[in-house]
Protein backbone atom coordinates (compact mmCIF):
# COMPACT_ATOMS: atom_id res chain seq x y z
CA UNK A 1 0.00 0.00 0.00
CA UNK A 2 1.41 2.90 -0.93
CA UNK A 3 1.12 6.68 1.25
CA UNK A 4 0.07 9.38 -1.26
CA UNK A 5 1.61 12.30 -1.43
CA UNK A 6 -0.91 14.55 -0.55
CA UNK A 7 -4.54 14.97 0.20
CA UNK A 8 -6.52 17.95 0.87
CA UNK A 9 -9.65 17.94 2.50
CA UNK A 10 -11.53 20.78 2.52
CA UNK A 11 -14.80 21.27 5.19
CA UNK A 12 -17.57 23.96 6.00
CA UNK A 13 -18.29 24.93 9.86
CA UNK A 14 -20.87 26.23 10.80
CA UNK A 15 -21.92 29.06 13.45
CA UNK A 16 -25.05 30.75 13.15
CA UNK A 17 -24.13 33.03 16.20
CA UNK A 18 -22.17 35.18 13.53
CA UNK A 19 -22.61 37.86 11.10
CA UNK A 20 -20.17 35.67 8.58
CA UNK A 21 -21.65 31.82 9.54
CA UNK A 22 -19.96 29.45 7.03
CA UNK A 23 -16.25 28.78 6.98
CA UNK A 24 -14.20 27.21 4.90
CA UNK A 25 -10.97 25.46 6.02
CA UNK A 26 -8.57 23.39 4.78
CA UNK A 27 -6.55 20.59 5.99
CA UNK A 28 -3.31 19.15 4.40
CA UNK A 29 -2.26 15.43 5.02
CA UNK A 30 0.87 14.18 3.69
CA UNK A 31 4.41 14.82 2.98
CA UNK A 32 5.27 17.66 4.98
CA UNK A 33 8.25 18.86 2.80
CA UNK A 34 5.87 18.92 -0.38
CA UNK A 35 3.54 21.02 1.54
CA UNK A 36 6.07 23.51 2.58
CA UNK A 37 6.95 23.30 -1.36
CA UNK A 38 3.59 24.36 -2.25
CA UNK A 39 3.88 26.96 -0.13
CA UNK A 40 6.81 28.44 -1.12
CA UNK A 41 5.57 28.05 -4.73
CA UNK A 42 1.89 29.70 -3.87
CA UNK A 43 4.23 32.76 -2.57
CA UNK A 44 7.23 32.83 -5.03
CA UNK A 45 4.12 32.92 -7.97
CA UNK A 46 1.94 35.30 -6.00
CA UNK A 47 -0.86 33.09 -6.75
CA UNK A 48 -4.17 33.77 -6.18
CA UNK A 49 -7.85 31.74 -6.43
CA UNK A 50 -10.29 34.55 -7.80
CA UNK A 51 -14.45 33.84 -8.17
CA UNK A 52 -16.82 36.24 -9.76
CA UNK A 53 -20.00 35.34 -11.20
CA UNK A 54 -20.48 33.34 -14.05
CA UNK A 55 -21.62 34.74 -17.51
CA UNK A 56 -25.37 33.71 -18.21
CA UNK A 57 -24.39 30.83 -20.36
CA UNK A 58 -22.15 28.47 -18.23
CA UNK A 59 -24.58 29.24 -15.59
CA UNK A 60 -27.51 27.55 -17.49
CA UNK A 61 -25.04 24.80 -19.02
CA UNK A 62 -23.10 24.04 -15.85
CA UNK A 63 -25.30 24.96 -13.04
CA UNK A 64 -22.53 27.27 -11.98
CA UNK A 65 -23.55 30.76 -10.48
CA UNK A 66 -19.82 31.33 -9.98
CA UNK A 67 -16.37 30.88 -11.89
CA UNK A 68 -13.38 30.03 -10.32
CA UNK A 69 -9.43 30.07 -11.46
CA UNK A 70 -6.37 30.34 -10.26
CA UNK A 71 -4.17 33.26 -11.36
CA UNK A 72 -1.12 35.30 -10.82
CA UNK A 73 -1.49 38.12 -8.99
CA UNK A 74 -0.45 41.86 -10.46
CA UNK A 75 -0.12 45.26 -8.99
CA UNK A 76 -3.22 45.86 -11.11
CA UNK A 77 -6.49 45.92 -8.47
CA UNK A 78 -8.70 43.77 -9.69
CA UNK A 79 -12.50 43.80 -9.20
CA UNK A 80 -13.35 40.24 -8.31
CA UNK A 81 -12.94 38.19 -5.18
CA UNK A 82 -9.83 36.99 -4.62
CA UNK A 83 -7.93 35.06 -1.99
CA UNK A 84 -3.87 34.25 -1.56
CA UNK A 85 -3.55 30.60 -2.27
CA UNK A 86 -0.72 31.16 -0.10
CA UNK A 87 -3.00 32.11 3.11
CA UNK A 88 -5.26 29.57 2.53
CA UNK A 89 -2.56 26.69 2.62
CA UNK A 90 -1.50 28.18 6.02
CA UNK A 91 -5.11 28.77 7.11
CA UNK A 92 -4.24 32.49 7.53
CA UNK A 93 -7.26 33.82 5.04
CA UNK A 94 -10.43 34.45 6.16
CA UNK A 95 -13.19 31.87 3.63
CA UNK A 96 -16.21 33.30 6.02
CA UNK A 97 -19.32 33.69 4.33
CA UNK A 98 -23.20 34.44 4.70
CA UNK A 99 -24.39 32.11 2.06
CA UNK A 100 -24.57 28.34 2.20
CA UNK A 101 -24.82 28.15 -1.32
CA UNK A 102 -21.56 29.78 -1.84
CA UNK A 103 -19.78 28.39 0.47
CA UNK A 104 -20.88 24.95 -0.70
CA UNK A 105 -19.75 25.87 -4.42
CA UNK A 106 -16.96 27.76 -3.02
CA UNK A 107 -15.41 24.61 -1.63
CA UNK A 108 -15.78 22.33 -4.31
CA UNK A 109 -13.85 24.73 -6.16
CA UNK A 110 -11.27 25.31 -3.76
CA UNK A 111 -10.63 21.89 -3.58
CA UNK A 112 -10.45 21.31 -7.62
CA UNK A 113 -7.92 24.03 -7.66
CA UNK A 114 -5.90 22.89 -4.35
CA UNK A 115 -5.76 19.08 -6.10
CA UNK A 116 -4.38 20.81 -9.28
CA UNK A 117 -2.57 23.05 -8.32
CA UNK A 118 -0.58 20.37 -6.07
CA UNK A 119 -0.76 18.33 -8.86
CA UNK A 120 1.21 20.54 -11.02
CA UNK A 121 3.67 21.27 -8.58
CA UNK A 122 4.38 17.89 -8.24
CA UNK A 123 5.32 17.09 -11.74
CA UNK A 124 7.49 20.08 -11.94
CA UNK A 125 5.32 22.42 -13.99
CA UNK A 126 5.35 25.50 -11.34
Amino acid sequence: MTIPLYEFQVSIEEDLTVHYPYKVSVNFQGDSDFYDRLIMVSKRDRVLLTGRKAPFMMRLLFGTKNLYYLEQQTNKQTKYLHWSLEGILRNKQDLTFTDNAFAIEFREALLNYLNLFAKDVEQGKL
